[in-house]
């Protein structure tokens, strides 16, 4: 009896560990809070343009998992957040129209973004350390500026560079665990021509860094 007692005892055993492990939570999300630090990095710049500093950028928001299986470790996310994205450059008299003397920039621009994941992960609802690689898009509406060079305090780079309300471009994070490598390309411009300056300024951001995931 006893000895039946144990073997019934081994089997129920076997069977919930068995359920547990395939058990499906049709309420788990993932990743629906996110932080990134990145280094900013200008392509296409004209040969009178060079970075004088540390660029950076910040982000921080909200995106929405949204899966689309039944383990749901496939998906999308939709997101809403802010970004400020510090450019540190030179301008000469070529560019710009300035005193001939190389000028250290800075212009700081504060965006509102929403950010557009495509999601794929080893995750389940009991299983906090996966891999994740999420290759996106990314649009951002500028709505705030400010600028500032050292020698001139009455600067503005607005005065002869516009710089564009609208950016956007494609992302990509990849990583394990807590700690993600992040990638943005800018597809747009990030300044137009005006009437101060005919030159046509075909310059993108890259932006490398770390992307934190949290709930």
């Amino acid at each position: 009896m006893r000895k039946i007692i144990i073997f019934f005892f081994f089997i129920s055993s076997f069977l919930y560990a068995q359920s547990d492990s395939t058990f499906v939570d049709n309420k788990y999300l993932e990743d629906q809070l996110y932080i990134s630090f990145t280094w900013v990095g200008l392509t296409n710049t004209p040969p009178q343009i060079s970075r004088t500093g540390f660029s950076y950028g910040l982000a921080l928001g909200f995106i929405k998992d949204l899966p689309i299986n039944e383990r749901r470790n496939i998906g999308f996310g939709l997101g809403l957040g802010y970004g400020l994205n510090v450019y540190y450059f030179n301008v000469t008299e070529d560019v710009v129209k300035l005193p001939s003397e190389n000028l250290n920039n800075r212009i700081a621009m504060h965006t509102i973004e929403a950010p557009f994941e495509f999601r794929f992960r080893t995750s389940t609802s009991q299983k906090y350390n996966f891999l994740r690689v999420y290759p996106g898009f990314k649009v951002a509406y500028v709505f705030a500026t400010n600028s500032r060079l050292e020698q001139r305090e009455d600067f503005l780079v607005e005065d002869v560079i516009e710089i564009n309300e609208f950016l956007y471009g494609v992302t990509l994070s990849v990583g394990y665990n807590k700690w993600n490598f992040y990638a943005y390309y800018g597809l747009n411009n990030l300044f137009n021509e005006t009437k101060n300056n005919s030159y046509k300024i075909d310059i993108h951001d890259i932006r490398l860094g770390i992307i934190f995931y949290i709930l």
